[in-house]
């Protein structure tokens, strides 16, 4: 995948010139800026241009959209998931550079206005670190940094005597019109009054999409009759607000006056919601008085054929509902009017935690790849509740639990630092001994070993048994007990205590009594602690029994490391065919989590399990698909880079196995190839469903043509595909093809790598 771009639900109409004028400033600018107010198409036109620009991008087009965060400490953690980043690095804007450092890429920020410090410090981070990215912003105001390029979306060109017929505000009016009365067309008849109309709202595309809405019930005479009403009563209430702002605030206003008693209601409650939000979610937070449960749904659908309420297809056919920003802000202004904001807020926050829970009782067994894609669908929702919770002195005990309570979450979805941010706030918080404090203990060392902090994780276990003795708990101490055990595991020369502190957490968590999966978490790190330890026939005796367990439980994501650890366990007792067996079948199972963190480690055991079967060119091959699984998550990923023995083993399987049986040219040349691969490549060749692709040519021994080698010396000036363009008088794209062909000749991945090889070449001039 090359993008995150959303698909269009609908058309864009026009915006033809002002595209072309924002393709242009990207070209010579790496920040475009789109500014307007609210319900002018800023983010309909950066998504346009995106699209419009995509191939130009070697590593893609991606989209990061904020509106939904409220934190701008979590700005850098939303754009390193919406590339794709999962690091566990403390600081996420350095992370992020460091990932897009030699990457061809644009970034589309949507909806910067109300981070708009944050965002200007992150571009002004970004930008000189990574030279081959380019930033597309949209704001209602300019980030106000150099070397901004900014551009002021205008509305939709307006009719007059000599374009009605062909002003863009009317050809988008016409068009959802038509979408509304199938037969409806501007004509001689109604020509006046639509052209008319589309000048009262200022050919604001917002405007004008809730206005065409209402042809269901009124004629576009009608319609105009009541929008020089409903504007004139706007005028005589806020004569200071500028014409274009008083025009959408009356569509806004209008269509918020000819919804039912239930549909505004709905409308008002709704703006609660970050993102999407599913029907049951609506239901409970929203229902209440002035609304019954048994009306949401219709409510709901009566807001979806004003086009006030958006409806987006979910994971599994369920459909989730989603307002408009713009919309939503109006609707939060109401909910404040109906003096119900903070309990709506407290209902949302509520509804979300026992969503937390219930992913928590619910994990250990079936069905859990949806629940998982449900709760990452509401991740906006999750942020927005804990963000309430740690905002309000008397809700902070329960967003300390919240944080705690999705430890899951943060482990299986990959975001761990974003987990770390919340709990070490609500830590800072909540100080007093209670049990939201020793679990949010606890759940932040859990997150901190998978992160390689080992020191930071004692800690927290220490004070998390102190405070279970206080308190007289039981099952505290099991679970701190085994973590204790995993973090001693981190370091080569305390793996002997590690393994014996695992044990003792075992027979603690044993002696709870069933159900209990932590009891099955600590045997399933003592596999893992036991195989490196040297304990292998106990570490396969213990993860055959945990797979048999979860397998009858039906239960799929643990299963995927006790088959992990089986693989590795058979790697380190030379039975190199049996360990690739289990690491297919752990990639299998991990794939509906898109966990790349545990295929990255289950395709690294697989290179090992390749060069112990003798077979080192796939080694070589697997070992860079490897690095490519792991560099989201950063340097040989937490769960092999925190392991000092771990460690050691890739180095010695590369150094001492790999390299001497391939030559060092033949090992990169491996290695490229399987880099090269992208992700749905590299999944099927680990598990042999895909060939590799033809050896390249060794770098050494690529012959470029004069022309391949002109550009070669201007890739090494620094020069763009457009300079290089420019300066031989060809298109751009046969640019690009020359780059690309050069980079495959020489099996390299990047320009920089290019401009390595050249040195060492001396092509150089």
């Amino acid at each position: 995948m090359r993008d995150n771009l959303p698909v269009d639900v609908t058309s864009l109409v026009g915006r033809r010139e002002e595209a072309s004028r924002v393709r242009g400033m990207l070209s010579s600018s790496r920040l475009v800026t789109l500014t307007g107010m609210g319900g002018v198409g800023k983010t309909r036109l950066a998504l346009r241009v995106a699209r419009q620009v995509r191939r130009v991008f070697a590593d893609g087009v991606w989209l990061g959209a904020l509106a939904e965060v409220g934190d701008e400490d979590l700005l850098g953690l939303t754009v390193m998931q919406a590339v794709g980043l999962r690091s566990t690095a403390p600081d996420s804007t350095a992370a992020l550079a460091e990932y897009l450092r030699d990457r061809q890429m644009l970034l589309v920020l949507d909806n910067c206005e109300h981070l708009v410090g944050g965002c200007a410090a992150l571009a002004g981070r970004l930008l000189p670190a990574c030279p081959r990215l380019r930033i597309l912003a949209t704001s209602r105001e300019s980030l106000g940094i150099d070397g901004e390029n900014v551009f002021v979306v205008p509305p939709l060109s307006l009719p007059d005597e000599a374009t009605t017929n062909v002003a863009e505000s009317v050809l988008l009016f016409a068009e959802r019109a038509a979408a509304v009365v199938p037969d409806f067309q501007v004509t001689e008849g109604n020509r006046v009054a639509v052209a008319a109309l589309c000048q009262h709202l200022d050919g604001l595309p917002l405007a004008i999409e809730l206005a065409a809405v209402r042809l269901r019930a009124l004629s576009v005479e009608q319609l105009l009759a009541r929008q020089d009403d409903r504007y004139a009563l706007l005028n005589r209430g806020n004569r200071a607000a500028l014409p274009r702002h008083q025009s959408l605030r009356a569509a806004v206003d209008w269509s918020f006056k000819l919804c039912s008693d239930a549909e505004r209601v709905l409308w008002a409650r709704l703006s609660v919601f970050a993102g999407s939000c599913d029907l049951e979610a609506a239901q409970s937070v929203c229902a209440g008085e002035g609304l019954a449960e048994g009306e949401v749904l219709e409510a709901a659908a009566g807001l979806v054929e004003k086009s006030i309420l958006l409806r987006e297809g979910g994971d599994a056919g369920r459909a989730r509902y989603r307002l408009l920003e713009t919309l939503r802000q109006y609707g939060r202004e109401r909910l404040t009017d109906r003096g119900e904001e903070w309990a709506m807020r407290l209902r949302h926050r509520d509804h979300f935690l026992e969503q937390a829970e219930q992913l928590q009782l619910r994990w250990f067994g079936p069905g859990q790849a949806e629940l998982l894609a449900g709760m990452r669908a509401d991740h906006a929702n999750l942020r927005a509740a804990l963000e309430f919770s740690l905002s309000e002195p008397e809700q902070m005990r329960m967003g300390l639990r919240m944080a705690g309570t999705l430890w899951l979450y943060w482990l299986v979805s990959g975001l761990q630092r974003e987990g770390q941010h919340w709990l070490d706030r609500a830590l800072a918080l909540q100080p007093d001994p209670t049990a939201e404090r020793a679990m949010g203990l606890w759940a932040c060392s859990f997150l901190s070993i998978v992160a390689g902090e080992r020191d930071p994780s004692l800690g927290m276990l220490g004070e998390c048994e102190e405070i279970a003795g206080l308190l007289g708990d039981p099952a505290m101490p099991a679970h701190a007990a085994y973590l204790t055990g995993f973090t001693y595991s981190l370091k080569e020369r305390d793996l002997g205590r590690g393994v014996a502190l695992l044990h003792e957490g075992v027979l603690l968590e044993e002696a709870l009594g069933e159900p209990n999966p932590h009891a099955t978490v600590a045997r399933v790190i003592l596999a893992l602690a036991s195989c490196m330890g040297g304990q292998v026939v106990e570490a396969i005796a213990t993860a055959e029994q945990c797979r048999v367990g979860l397998e009858a439980a039906g239960e799929q994501w643990l299963r995927s490391w006790c088959l992990t650890y089986l693989g590795l366990s058979m790697w380190r007792l030379g039975d190199g065919r049996r360990a690739i067996g289990y690491l297919r079948e752990a990639i299998r199972l991990k794939q509906p989590f898109h966990d790349l963190l545990g295929i990255g480690c289950a395709v690294e055991y697989l290179a090992w399990s390749a060069a112990l079967a003798g077979d080192p060119e796939r080694a070589a091959r697997l070992l860079g698909v490897s690095s490519v699984l792991w560099e989201p998550v950063g340097p040989l990923g937490p769960l092999l880079g925190g392991f000092e023995l771990l460690q050691s083993w890739h180095r010695r399987t590369a150094e001492d196995q790999i390299k001497p049986a391939l030559g060092q040219a033949a090992y990169e040349q491996a290695f490229n190839s399987g880099a090269r691969l992208t992700l749905e490549e590299a999944i099927a060749y680990a598990l042999g469903e895909q060939t590799p692709h033809s050896p390249e040519p060794a770098a050494e021994e690529a012959t470029l043509t004069r022309r391949e080698k002109q550009i070669v010396q201007m890739l090494v000036e620094g020069l763009s595909n457009k300079d290089i363009a420019d300066r031989l008088v060809i298109s751009r794209r046969t640019a690009e093809t020359h780059v690309a062909n050069i980079l495959t000749k020489l099996g390299l991945v990047s320009r920089s790598q290019v401009v390595s090889w050249a040195t060492d070449h001396q092509q150089v001039q």
